[in-house]
């Protein structure tokens, strides 16, 4: 015999946090077997982001990047 199962189901919302300031951040997908991985860690602005990416490209010539 088998136990009754309860399931209790909420609503809810994600909102962002307005007080919060945003932040960028990427790592290198380049490679050849595996990723590079490299992480720029979190950037104050798009432009620090987009320094950060040329720069790696600039060093190693890895141009793929997952950016968050």
């Amino acid at each position: 015999m088998h136990a009754a199962k309860t399931y209790r189901l909420r609503n809810y919302r994600v909102t962002p946090d307005e007080t919060a300031l945003p932040s960028y951040q990427a790592v290198c997908v380049s490679g050849e077997e595996a990723d590079c991985g490299a992480d720029s860690t979190d950037q104050p602005d798009e432009e620090a982001l987009t320094r950060w990416m040329a720069e790696h490209t600039r060093d190693t010539g890895h141009d793929r990047f997952k950016r968050a």
